[in-house]
């Protein structure tokens, strides 16, 4: 590792992998298995001391075995290879808490390597229904080869308002006060407060480290990711940065754009290292190389000086949205656009192809076709010559303008197939669009569908 004047640790924050996702029924093992190549190359060259996965390690709360195998596989080889290295992995909102703590289990006999999946509680005041935070189980020290200390993480697993209500540090016993953000800022400042008074911890100035699976305030989001603002799933609420007040970094997950929070990259989002989904075409993907300093004026304000170096990955599978960026497109542009692949075909493998969505809007005031099933018929046609051969065809969305409307609105026509009339989730999703206005339904809440419908037919193959 290059030498750095007053490195104190040089940290690889990473979140939100997704392992398990699929795009519209395509496997992605391919893209996965480049991913973990380019991680190992990044701990070969950088050397960090300490990495961190900040939560939404699988896709679902049931993850397919090969998703589970991924993980292993890949712990197992970091763990061979670079020995030194700490680890620490939490839970996301997408993860089964349960599932996170069932594979901490396995790996119990791997040294620097932490997981937590739920947060650990124990009782108080020997009373079942008021429980505290054990912080000890939240607390991950750091050591150097000699057995210096180098750092204090804060091991935090994704938090909302189920998880926090009986807490008696969030509530003070007061449920009619009850504050999402107040209730988290009580539970960090209690890490804060055992880290403290703890004589190993703090006999020595290291740096303090938390990590967090949440929606900041102050986040910028593009895409699909404006559904993360909302309180959707799980009672999520959005934190204010003094909630990380007397850490020295906070390594987040959760949003897929990476981005600092704080102007002095003391809060910040690693982004994910794939596109989850066609919002995400123009992220930079990838990890953060995180070095944490002395400060050289300690009386400014911070005790240490942060520098970030994104690691991005070069992507595997290209992603084809129509049009690029968000909307819908035209007549003109939609043909021109499947035209230029047609032209630009490159003879590559399956796996490699790249994805392709495409959303099209049939204006009747202005179309050079009689009617929208001669326009859509065409674009289906031109989709049918392509698949599989220049692209792998993923989703189209066909919206028609409505005349009668005003200029600017639109209505929903997008059903394709009987598929879009008897699966549940299409039929949700149909019915979240015409609710809030052609917005999609968010990733979180087809995601919680598609597990509630498989508890269903597994009960039902049971009876």
């Amino acid at each position: 590792m290059e030498q750095l004047n007053n490195l104190k640790i040089r940290i690889l924050h990473t979140s939100d992998w997704h392992l398990g996702k699929k795009l519209h029924d395509f496997d992605r093992s391919l893209e996965y298995e480049r991913f973990r190549e380019n991680l190992i190359n990044i701990i070969e060259d950088k050397k960090p001391h300490l990495m961190l996965v900040s939560g939404d390690v699988f896709d679902t709360i049931n993850p397919p075995l090969d998703a589970e195998k991924f993980l292993g596989m890949t712990l197992n080889e970091i763990r061979t290879r670079y020995p030194e290295l700490h680890i620490v992995i939490t839970c996301g909102n997408h993860d089964s808490a349960r599932k996170i703590d069932s594979v901490s289990v396995y790996m119990e006999c791997c040294e620097r390597l932490k997981i937590v999946g739920e947060l650990p509680v124990v009782c108080s005041d020997c009373s079942r229904d008021r429980v505290d935070v054990d912080y000890k189980k939240l607390i991950y020290p750091v050591y150097t080869r000699d057995g210096s200390l180098q750092a204090v993480v804060v091991a935090m697993p994704y938090l909302n308002n189920n998880i926090v209500w009986n807490l008696d540090v969030a509530r003070n016993g007061m449920r009619d006060d009850f504050s999402y953000e107040s209730a988290v800022s009580g539970i960090y400042q209690g890490c804060l407060d055992y880290i403290k008074h703890n004589e190993e911890l703090n006999k020595v100035d290291v740096p303090l480290i938390a990590m967090g699976h949440f929606f900041a305030k102050d986040t910028k989001l593009k895409g699909d990711e404006r559904d993360k603002a909302f309180d959707v799933v799980g009672g999520e609420q959005s934190l204010g940065t003094s909630v990380f007040d007397g850490f020295d970094y906070v390594a987040l997950g959760h949003i897929h754009l990476r981005q600092n929070i704080t102007d002095d990259r003391r809060v910040r989002y690693c982004g994910s290292p794939l596109p989850v989904n066609f919002g995400e075409c123009e992220y930079r993907h990838g990890v953060d190389i995180v070095d944490i300093k002395q400060a050289d004026e300690p009386d400014s304000g911070n005790r240490y000086e942060i520098s970030v170096n994104s690691q991005i990955f070069e992507r595997t599978v290209d992603f084809i949205r129509i049009p690029s960026g968000s909307g819908y497109a035209g007549e003109n542009a939609v043909l021109e656009a499947l035209d230029k692949l047609s032209l630009m075909e490159k003879k590559l493998p399956a796996a490699l192809l790249p994805f392709c969505s495409i959303f099209a809007e049939y204006d009747p005031d202005n179309t050079d076709f009689r009617d929208k099933g001669v326009y859509r018929n065409l674009i289906e046609s031109k989709i049918g010559e392509l698949s599989g051969r220049v692209f792998r065809f993923c989703d189209f969305k066909f919206t028609v303008r409505a005349a009668d409307k005003g200029s600017g609105e639109k209505y929903e026509d997008d059903v394709q197939s009987l598929d879009d009339i008897t699966s549940p989730v299409e039929l949700a999703s149909r019915m979240y669009r015409e609710v809030y206005n052609g917005k999609e339904m968010p990733e979180e809440i087809k995601n919680l569908l598609v597990d509630v419908i498989r508890e269903i037919e597994k009960s039902e193959d049971n009876l």
